[in-house]
């Protein structure tokens, strides 16, 4: 299972937000110490001691949890290093979380040293000096990395929502829109086809499982020129070849989807160029198609050399075939991918 893996990531609190936790925190802990029979030289410099400890620890462990709870990026699989670099920067988001492992060193330190001033202060005025001295340092301090907590947390709310995938072999559905990829998804895999939210489009993915081949659909993402889209989106794609083991790059034969038999074949040419995998061509709607628009869509993907299969995905005919044949070329080519 390739599972999201910043999906765990915890909510970023701001610094003022850190801060006000903090020093609740400490103030409860002043609140037990005070009750404490102690004799009354020592127990005011005891509560400020505490207080300061309590801060540090609220504040560095809160940092650290942030830093635990997301994964190191070069040690993901490359999809999802693919996605941190489409969504927000890898080089960025690593600053960013350096950003954190320096504060949260730092003001763990800075408790350490204020914890043992206070102990040796002179009176309670000192001590209490001293702790308000720690705490206009901590704030400063996470006030420094303010716009790196901010960046943090826009990053979460993008890849939180990154989808989960099965590690198993996977085809691609491609196609112009209104040429049934969304129906073929749903008569391929039955009721087991779920709606993720994908952060880099409007629209979203849609994945089923065929047994044990993963269907993945991409509205918004293959299916229109490769020339019309920008950045974010080209490099979305190539991150889906990370998961891909096979292309199924669907076209409307009957040309009612909106585009011609030309236009759907210009695009899976792109498509071919810029994935360096297999891509197999179902040729859908024979059902509502004239025989001379599939034998001439059959004649050109015979000169540019695609294996094919004719279907109909809405009325289900040579479904089966089509998926025994998507079944046999995924399986082989995620063997191949495997074992290389």
């Amino acid at each position: 299972m390739r599972e999201n893996p910043f999906k765990k990531m915890p909510t970023i609190l701001m610094p003022d937000e850190l801060m006000d936790k903090a020093l609740r925190r400490g103030e409860k802990v002043a609140e037990e110490f005070r009750k404490k029979e102690v004799p009354r030289c020592l127990k005011a410099k005891i509560v400020e001691e505490n207080k300061v400890r309590t801060i540090a620890s609220v504040v560095a462990d809160n940092l650290n949890k942030v830093i635990d709870k997301t994964p190191p990026v070069r040690k993901l699989p490359k999809f999802y290093q693919e996605m941190v670099e489409v969504l927000v920067g890898i080089d960025e988001f690593k600053k960013c979380m350096g950003a954190f492992k320096w504060a949260s060193d730092l003001v763990r330190k800075l408790g350490n040293e204020y914890a043992k001033k206070i102990r040796r202060a002179k009176n309670p005025q000192e001590a209490a000096k001293l702790r308000k001295e720690f705490v206009g340092r901590v704030k400063s301090i996470l006030k420094q990395i303010h716009p790196e907590m901010a960046f943090i947390a826009v990053a979460r709310e993008k890849l939180k929502d990154l989808p989960t995938f099965k590690d198993t072999p996977t085809v691609v559905i491609a196609g112009y829109p209104n040429v049934g990829k969304s129906t073929l998804l749903k008569k391929l895999t039955g009721a087991d086809v779920e709606i993720n939210s994908y952060p880099f489009t409007t629209k979203g993915i849609n994945v089923g499982h065929m047994g044990e081949i993963q269907i993945i659909d991409t509205p918004g993402l293959l299916d229109r020129p490769l020339h019309e889209r920008n950045d974010i989106e080209l490099q979305a794609i190539l991150a889906l070849n990370y998961l891909a083991d096979l292309i199924l790059f669907l076209i409307d034969t009957s040309e009612f989807c909106g585009y011609t038999i030309d236009e759907q074949i210009k695009l899976l040419k792109e498509i071919k160029e810029l994935f360096k995998i297999p891509i197999f061509v179902a040729i859908n709607k024979i059902d509502l198609a004239d025989e001379e628009k599939i034998k001439y869509l059959e004649e050109e993907l015979k000169k540019l050399g695609f294996d094919y299969i004719k279907i109909s995905a809405d009325k289900e005919i040579n479904l089966d075939n089509l998926k025994r044949e998507i079944k046999k070329r995924a399986l082989e080519s995620y063997k191949n991918k495997h074992s290389n």
